[in-house]
């Protein structure tokens, strides 16, 4: 009974996996967007930089991690888009690491499934459910038909 209950979710994975990932991506544009203050405090602690280069740091990072979010919800660019959020996320475990070394520290154990899931997604894409899978489709419709 559960096997087939799987069998018939199973194109639904990768669309969970976007979804969930993209939602912690967006709760982390929300942040940095929604008070930068917070996220400007985190980067001068980490990086040592001044007050402006943090803040221009902090706007970055909260729209690129919108964008990520979007593509994720929509399936576009998830490849590329994956590897982007994973950029992100081993910068700022870097960061964590070399100035307080490895903790318990549940920040850490977020970003580590945050980068399997994220490499999932670079390594299988976004799955038959977005719009990465309907413009291959299309595409692939197109060739045949001018061949």
């Amino acid at each position: 009974m559960l096997d087939k209950l799987r069998e018939r979710l199973q194109n639904y994975a990768p669309l969970f996996l976007r979804f969930g990932i993209g939602l912690v991506f967006l709760l982390f544009a929300i942040q940095k967007l929604g008070s930068p203050e917070q996220g400007r405090a985190e980067i001068q602690l980490l990086l040592n930089l001044k007050l402006g280069s943090a803040s221009a740091l902090n706007y970055a990072l909260g729209v690129a991690e919108l964008m990520v979010a979007t593509s994720f919800f929509t399936g576009t660019f998830v490849k590329w888009t994956s590897l982007l959020g994973t950029f992100m996320v081993l910068m700022f475990f870097g960061g964590l690491v070399s100035k307080y070394g490895f903790s318990q520290d549940p920040t850490l154990n977020r970003d580590m499934g945050l980068l399997g899931g994220l490499l999932t997604l670079w390594l299988s894409g976004s799955g038959p459910i977005s719009i990465d899978a309907w413009l291959a489709k299309k595409k692939t419709q197109q060739s045949q038909t001018t061949n």
